[in-house]
């Protein structure tokens, strides 16, 4: 499967998805889920979809700087 890739924080779309967490960070669709299923990650669910804001996921990005997840 093709993830996106990203040069730069403002290449991400402002409502992100799981192939553009995935992308991002350069882990698979199933770490990524893991991910957002994290009590700490800024995922919202509505539905079935899992959408993140980009400027939510980059402060928590931020905020866990050296912190195992």
């Amino acid at each position: 499967m093709n993830l996106p890739t990203y040069q730069s924080n403002d290449e991400l779309p402002l409502v992100m998805n799981v192939k553009d967490v995935a992308g991002y960070l350069h882990i698979s669709t199933t770490c990524a889920y893991t991910l957002m299923n994290a009590e700490s990650f800024p995922a919202l669910k509505i539905g079935k979809r899992i959408l993140i804001p980009r400027e939510r996921f980059l402060e928590w990005l931020e905020n866990s700087r050296g912190q195992v997840i």
